[in-house]
C-alpha cells in the first residue's frame, strides 16, 4: 500500500473509531476524541511522544482561542436564563415570526449574527435562546439546534468579514464588496435548505431541552427584563465586534486616531463579551436583587463554569484531533492528487471538501483550496472580476462539508444544545453536505449567468 493510501485509510479508520466510541460505547466525547487522535497517530507511524506533543499543542491552542469565550458565554447564558431575559427574547421573536415559524426566525438570527461573530461564540451566546424557544413552542430541540447552527454556519463560510472568506477573498484578489453581496445572497437558500432538513430530522429525533423539561408551571406574571435589556447583552457585543472589523478595513473609515483605538479595543471578542456579561449581570441583579450568591462558587457563576469546563475540554479535544491529523501532511497529498486537473468549479469545491472532512476546519479547507486554485485561475476561466468572486465561493462551498466529530464547532453545538452524540452524527454531517451542494448549485448558476 502506498503512503498516500495508508494515510487515507488511517483517516477513515480514525473517524470510524470516533463514531463507534461515541455512538455504540457512548464514551465521553473528550476521551473518544483523544483515543481517535492517538490511534491515527500510531497508525501513521508516529511515536507516542510526537503524537502527545501535537495533541497537547492542538488542545492548548484550541482552548486558548475559544475557552474563555465559552466560559463567558456560558455564564452569560445562565444569567439571561435565570433573569427571564431569554424568555423575553423568545417571546419577542415569536411575536414577529409566530410559533409556526419560530425555528425559521432562529435560523435568520444565526444568518445575521455569524457575519461579524465566530460560529462558536455566537452559538454559545444564543443557545439558551434556542432552548427557551424549543420549550415555549414544543418544537424539537433538534430542529432548533440545527436551525441556529446552520444559520450561523452559512454566513460564517460565505460572507466576510469572517476570517475564512475574508482570507480567500484576499488570496484570489476578489472584490470584497461583491463577495459580501453575493455571499449573503447565496447564503439564503443554503440556510433555507438546512432549515427544512432540520424540521424533518427534528420530528424523527424529537427531544426537548433537559434542563427545561420539568418546568410545567406557567411563569405568567413573573418579573422579567424588557426587550431592550434582554437583547442588549447579545446585540451590543455583536455591534462592537462588527465596528472593530469595519475599523480595521484598509479604507480606515474611522481613521487611525483615538476613535479607531477605542473601537478596536472594545471590539475584541473577549472584551465585547465581557461587556455583555456585565450588562447581563446588572439586569439579573435588577430582577433578583437579594441573590448575593450568584457570583460565588455555589451560585450561578460557579454552576455555569462547571458546565463550561466540560464543553471546553470537548471542544479542545476536537481541536487536538485536527492537529494530530495534520501530522500526516494531508496538504501535500491533496495537492499531488489535484494538480493538473481542470474541472472548473469542481476543483476548488473538491479540495475544500477534502480538507474540511479530513481536518475539520472549514477555514483551512477554503484557504487551501484558494491557494491551490490561484495558479489555475486563467486555465479554469476565473480571470475576470466576477470570476474571482465565483471562484472564492466555490472554495467556500466545498469547505461546508463534511462537518463531523473532528470539528470543534460540532462539539459546541452538540454539548450546548444537549443533543445526543449519536443523533448529532446522524444529522449534522448530512445537513452540512446539503448545504455544500446547495451552495455549489447557486455558485454554478452564477457561473452560467456571469462567466
Amino acid at each position: 500500500m502506498s503512503s498516500t493510501m495508508l494515510i487515507i485509510s488511517c483517516i477513515i479508520i480514525a473517524v470510524l473509531i470516533l463514531i463507534f466510541l461515541t455512538i455504540k460505547v457512548k464514551l465521553h466525547p473528550f476521551f473518544a476524541l483523544t483515543i481517535a487522535a492517538i490511534s491515527f497517530g500510531l497508525m501513521t507511524g508516529h511515536n507516542i511522544n510526537d503524537i502527545m506533543t501535537s495533541y497537547s499543542t492542538g488542545l492548548g491552542g484550541t482552548i486558548s482561542g475559544i475557552g474563555i469565550v465559552i466560559a463567558i458565554g456560558t455564564v452569560m447564558g445562565a444569567l439571561l436564563e435565570k433573569s427571564g431575559a431569554v424568555e423575553t427574547m423568545a417571546q419577542t421573536i415569536l411575536r414577529i415570526t409566530g410559533k409556526k415559524h419560530a425555528s425559521l426566525g432562529l435560523a435568520a438570527t444565526g444568518y445575521f449574527v455569524s457575519i461579524p461573530v465566530f460560529c462558536d461564540s455566537a452559538y454559545v451566546l444564543l443557545s439558551p435562546l434556542a432552548k427557551r424557544m424549543s420549550r415555549d413552542t414544543a418544537v424539537s430541540m433538534t430542529t432548533m439546534a440545527i436551525a441556529l447552527a446552520m444559520g450561523l454556519h452559512a454566513t460564517h463560510m460565505l460572507v466576510p468579514p469572517t476570517p475564512g472568506p475574508l482570507a480567500v477573498t484576499g488570496i484570489l484578489g476578489a472584490d470584497l464588496g461583491m463577495v459580501i453581496l453575493l455571499g449573503m445572497l447565496v447564503s439564503i437558500p443554503v440556510v433555507l435548505v438546512a432549515h427544512a432538513a432540520g424540521k424533518f430530522v427534528g420530528k424523527k429525533f424529537y427531544f426537548l431541552p433537559e434542563e427545561l423539561a420539568e418546568e410545567v408551571a406557567p411563569e405568567g406574571d413573573r418579573k422579567r427584563p424588557g426587550a431592550v435589556a434582554a437583547f442588549m447583552p447579545i446585540l451590543l457585543p455583536i455591534v462592537l465586534m462588527l465596528l472593530r472589523t469595519v475599523a480595521s478595513l484598509d479604507s480606515q473609515p474611522f481613521g487611525d486616531g483615538i476613535l479607531y483605538d477605542v473601537l478596536f479595543s472594545l471590539g475584541n471578542t473577549v472584551v465585547a463579551l465581557m461587556i455583555g456579561l456585565v450588562i447581563a449581570f446588572v439586569s439579573y441583579m435588577h430582577i433578583r436583587p437579594h441573590d448575593r450568591e450568584v457570583w460565588t462558587f455555589e451560585g450561578e457563576f460557579g454552576e455555569s463554569l462547571k458546565v463550561a469546563g466540560q464543553i471546553v475540554l470537548i471542544v479542545g479535544a476536537g481541536g487536538a484531533f485536527a492537529t494530530v491529523l495534520k501530522m500526516s501532511d494531508l496538504q501535500t497529498i491533496v495537492m499531488t492528487y489535484f494538480s493538473g486537473i481542470s474541472a472548473g468549479l469542481l476543483v476548488p469545491f473538491a479540495i475544500g471538501a477534502v480538507f474540511r472532512t479530513a481536518i475539520g476546519s472549514g477555514t483551512v479547507g477554503m484557504i487551501t483550496a484558494a491557494s491551490m486554485l490561484l495558479p489555475l485561475v486563467d486555465v479554469l476561466g476565473f480571470n475576470t472580476p466576477i470570476g474571482l468572486v465565483i471562484a472564492m465561493m466555490a472554495c467556500a462551498s466545498g469547505a461546508f462539508m463534511v462537518w463531523h466529530g473532528n470539528d470543534d464547532f460540532f462539539w459546541v453545538v452538540t454539548t450546548t444544545s444537549g443533543m445526543p452524540a449519536d443523533v448529532a452524527y446522524k444529522v449534522i454531517p448530512i445537513i452540512s453536505v446539503l448545504q455544500a451542494i446547495t451552495s455549489l448549485i447557486c455558485v454554478y448558476i452564477l457561473w452560467i449567468l456571469f462567466v
